[in-house]
C-alpha cells in the first residue's frame, strides 16, 4: 500500500502499532546484528553497543553507536552502517527467532473485520528491518503501511511525520489516531500529535513507569481482544 489518499466511506480511524516489545521481541537479535555490522564495516574490535534501545529511533541509535565506537557519525557512515546492519539482520533473526506477544495475532486478524480502521506500524526501526520482523513472524499481512525511524532522531518528530502521512492518506475522513506501544516514549509521541494512546506492559517498563506518561489506557498485554477492540473503536 502506498501513502497516497485512499477512497473510503465514512470516517477512518488510524492505528499506529509499535513493534519491539509491543507486537514481538527478537531476543536481542538487533543488538547482535548491529555489533557485527560495526565490527565488519568499520574494523572495530569488540564494538560497544551497551546502550538503551527502548523508545529510540534507529537513526538516533546509529549516531550514538558510531560516536561510542570512535567513528564519525557522518551521513555517509550512518548510511554504511544502516546498509550493513540491514544485510546482516535477516540471518540473525532466522538464527535466534523471537516471540510474538500475547494476543497480537488474534487482535490483528480481528481488526481486519473493521473497514473503518487503517492498521499501520510506527516504529523506531528502519523500514527495511521492520518489514523483515513483520514478515518473519507472519504479521505483515495485517499491516497496511509502515513509518520507521530512518529520518528522525526524536520519536515525537517521527510521530509528526506519521500524522502528515495520515492526513495525506485520508484527509477530512480521518477521525482519530491511536498509538499502541510499550514505552513512555510511545505514549508521549502519541500525545505530541493529539492521538489517544494504549500502553502495554510487555516491554521493559513497569506499570508505574508507563503510568507517569499518562496513557489513555494501560493493559498488561493485548490478549483481552474484546476490551482492546472496544477501546480502539471508541478512542
Amino acid at each position: 500500500m502506498d501513502n497516497e489518499t485512499e477512497e473510503a466511506s465514512g470516517f477512518v480511524r488510524v492505528l499506529l502499532f509499535d513493534i519491539d516489545g509491543t507486537l514481538l521481541t527478537t531476543a536481542g537479535g538487533g543488538n547482535r546484528a548491529l555489533k557485527q555490522a560495526i565490527a565488519e564495516e568499520f574494523s572495530v574490535a569488540d564494538p560497544d553497543t551497551d546502550i538503551s534501545f527502548s523508545g529510540r529511533t534507529d537513526r538516533s541509535l546509529m549516531v550514538e553507536l558510531l560516536q561510542r565506537n570512535k567513528v564519525s557519525p557522518s551521513e555517509a557512515n550512518c548510511g554504511r552502517l544502516r546498509r550493513r546492519y540491514g544485510g546482516l539482520f535477516g540471518a540473525e533473526l532466522r538464527r535466534t527467532g523471537g516471540t510474538v506477544m500475547p494476543g497480537v495475532e488474534v487482535l490483528l486478524q480481528s481488526l481486519q473485520a473493521f473497514s473503518e480502521l487503517d492498521v499501520a506500524v510506527m516504529t523506531g526501526n528502519f523500514p527495511e528491518t521492520a518489514t523483515q520482523k513483520l514478515e518473519f513472524f507472519r504479521l505483515r499481512q495485517w499491516v497496511r503501511w509502515i513509518v520507521g525511524g530512518d529520518m528522525d532522531v526524536h520519536r515525537d518528530d517521527m510521530a509528526r511525520r506519521a500524522a502528515t502521512m495520515v492526513s495525506r492518506r485520508h484527509g477530512s475522513l480521518h477521525q482519530q489516531t491511536i498509538v499502541i506501544g510499550d514505552t513512555p516514549a510511545d505514549v508521549l509521541c502519541g500525545r505530541a500529535i493529539g492521538a489517544q494512546t494504549l500502553a502495554v506492559c510487555t516491554g521493559g517498563f513497569t506499570k508505574e513507569q508507563l503510568g507517569h506518561a499518562e496513557p489513555t489506557l494501560m493493559l498488561d498485554d493485548l490478549s483481552e481482544t474484546d476490551r482492546v477492540i472496544e477501546f480502539l473503536m471508541r478512542g
